[in-house]
């Protein structure tokens, strides 16, 4: 009897259920539409080219260019004046170890890479793999609501012009990160500031320093690259410490340049790296060996913890050369190090010194036409003022994400924002900080939102270490959902109150055990009582997690009448029809799984 008369057989019973018409291992086609074409969006439409099957992609991007954060912090921005990066901008982490594993570049100039070279690194993969046609620019996604009669996602775009578009998808997948959403600080006069303006997220390409009187506003890590590239050329430079963090070298500043301090790499380095991808190989894996190791220095009260804190504080004790106002205003005391990520500055400290500039440890009253007045009431002139002062980095989505129950995922967190203003609240006791976010699971999905995913939100493993790792992971994750519902036939999936409680629960007893739970303030951390948004372990830990996706956390909803084991289909196997090797369980010949030619062996052994 043929596979088409047993297809014709009939098989629907009394609920409605019929047996679909269909191999076991079919693939059905799945639509997938990604928020942002940064790392994250780069990662996913390689793996999704190389690896995945029947997956229409499209990904959405606000800005003219992709590459992410390394875009909006350089480049053209996507408003009219062109921009270019602040002085010193860069990465912490070693580039080696900032890219992506499938496409390593043996030929990065420098050990603590620039802005513009990441950039280019990741623009150029987008046009080597072409992946340039998953991506659509100057594209904002303003609104995602999930269609619970469709079980698809709704979504509204506005194009360059500035009109709105409709789509729809299986599977929404936010990849629009944190580090792009910048704003203006919320200082009194600074709109009556008459003379130039900046902030490091929109730095003009105009804008000359030299021998100008500047203030500096911000002492995080673009406040201190900033200040220490620009002292020796300005004729004054002011700035503020507001609250005490600990300054260290680089990341995986053992295999650094004396002192923990950047380096070039030599053409012969590159050349070796280049001709011999084993030893570069080891090479990275060796830094990231060393990355991963500080995680050891997080948890109370072990030995890797007393040396770091040791070293830093001596270090930036000798860095300030024992001057006291300084010590006292920036070396922490009441929290160590790895409360907040520890901030690299080489040259930061020992710019602090120099007689050209101008440190305060009290905030300003207020900004003036002319400059600004200080804490004591006197105004000073300035040419320029730089705000350094970051962005929003709530993880709150930009736009409203309606999931059942026409539950917003924005309204989900605001009982626990992580941005400067909110963190100011908090530091002043006019906002609680003890509500613990409890709303979403592994970083990766939030309660009552189907099919609706994220990159790198709130409980990731953010506080140390290379973001690129864990974006390989977190597609390979996503990977591995995709092709389960396309197997499947799996219409909806959204993670089980229960598994993202018990998920939370552990995570915040652990983290009051690690540095995390110090009396400090950081942007995953909004006050110095408040409930980090950490992952519970490590980064081997959370890759390994999302290596083997915990099934059992997810609720399920199914085609075929929502029966579970229709996707076994008409009793046959795809493997049967595509070439894979149907005895494939005693083993593969030359590890090819493939049906092996039998021909030979049939005139050999057939004797009738």
């Amino acid at each position: 009897m043929s596979e088409l008369e047993i297809q014709q057989w009939p098989s629907e019973n009394e609920r409605g259920y019929r047996i679909p018409v269909q191999r076991f291992g079919t693939i059905h086609p799945i639509k997938v539409v990604a928020i942002g074409a940064g790392i994250s969006g780069i990662s996913l439409a390689h793996d999704i080219q190389q690896y995945g099957e029947q997956v229409e992609l499209t990904i959405y991007e606000m800005g003219k260019d992709v590459g992410g954060t390394w875009f909006w912090n350089q480049d053209l921005s996507c408003f009219l004046q062109p921009r270019h990066l602040y002085p010193g901008c860069r990465c912490d982490i070693p580039s080696v170890n900032y890219q992506m594993s499938w496409c390593p570049n043996p030929k990065w100039s420098e050990y603590y890479s620039t802005a513009v070279e990441i950039h280019k690194y990741y623009k150029d993969l987008v046009e080597k793999f072409g992946l340039r046609k998953y991506m659509r620019l100057s594209h904002e996604v303003v609104r995602a609501e999930w269609a619970e009669n469709i079980n698809r996602w709704k979504l509204t775009i506005k194009d360059p012009d500035g009109n709105c578009l409709l789509d729809e998808c299986n599977v929404l997948i936010n990849a629009g990160g944190v580090l792009n959403n910048w704003k203006w600080p919320d200082i009194e006069g600074l709109c009556d500031f008459q003379g130039t303006l900046c902030h490091t997220a929109r730095w003009p390409a105009d804008f000359d320093y030299k021998d100008r009187s500047v203030a500096v506003i911000g002492s995080g890590s673009s406040g201190i690259q900033v200040l220490a590239t620009i002292q020796p050329e300005v004729k004054k430079l002011f700035h503020w410490i507001r609250s005490p963090t600990w300054i260290t070298p680089g990341f995986a500043q053992q295999f650094a340049g004396p002192g923990g301090k950047n380096f070039r790499y030599t053409e012969d380095q590159k050349r070796k790296y280049a001709e011999d991808p084993q030893h570069a190989l080891k090479y990275r894996k060796m830094i990231e060996s060393e990355l991963n190791e500080r995680f050891k220095f997080i948890v109370q009260g072990t030995p890797e913890q007393k040396a770091a804190l040791q070293f830093a504080e001596k270090d930036m004790r000798q860095r300030l050369n024992g001057d006291r106002r300084l010590i006292d205003a920036i070396v922490p005391t009441k929290f160590v190090v790895g409360c907040r990520r520890p901030t690299p500055g080489n040259g930061y400290l020992e710019a602090l010194l120099e007689p050209n500039v101008y440190v305060y440890t009290e905030m300003f009253q207020r900004i003036t036409p002319k400059g600004f007045i200080d804490n004591e009431g006197i105004e000073h002139t300035v040419d320029a003022i730089i705000c350094a002062t970051g962005f929003n980095t709530s993880f709150i989505p930009r736009f409203p994400v309606i999931g059942r129950g026409g539950i917003n995922v924005q309204d989900r967190w605001k009982e626990y924002p992580i941005d400067s203003a909110n963190i100011l609240l908090i530091q002043s006791g006019c906002l609680d900080p003890l509500t613990p976010c409890t709303e979403q699971y592994l970083s990766l999905a939030v309660k009552d939102t189907p099919n609706y995913f994220m990159y790198y939100a709130l409980e990731g493993p953010t506080g140390h270490g290379s973001g690129a790792p864990m974006i390989e992971a977190m597609t390979k994750c996503f990977m591995q959902i995709i092709r389960k519902m396309q197997v499947e036939n799996i219409v909806s999936m959204q993670v089980k109150h229960k598994a993202a409680d018990d998920f939370n629960e552990h995570r915040e007893l652990y983290l009051k055990r690690t540095a995390w739970a110090g009396q400090c303030s950081s942007w995953f951390k909004p006050g110095p009582n408040a409930s980090p948004v950490m992952f519970p372990g490590n980064r081997v830990l959370f890759i390994e997690l999302l290596t083997n996706p915990r099934w059992e956390d997810w609720d399920y909803e199914y085609g075929y009448a929502q029966n579970r084991f229709g996707y076994l289909g008409n009793g046959f196997t795809m493997r049967e029809v595509d070439g894979r090797d149907t005895t494939f369980y005693y083993g593969l010949l030359d590890d090819k799984d493939e049906q092996p030619d039998y021909t030979d062996l049939r005139a050999t052994y057939a004797w009738m």
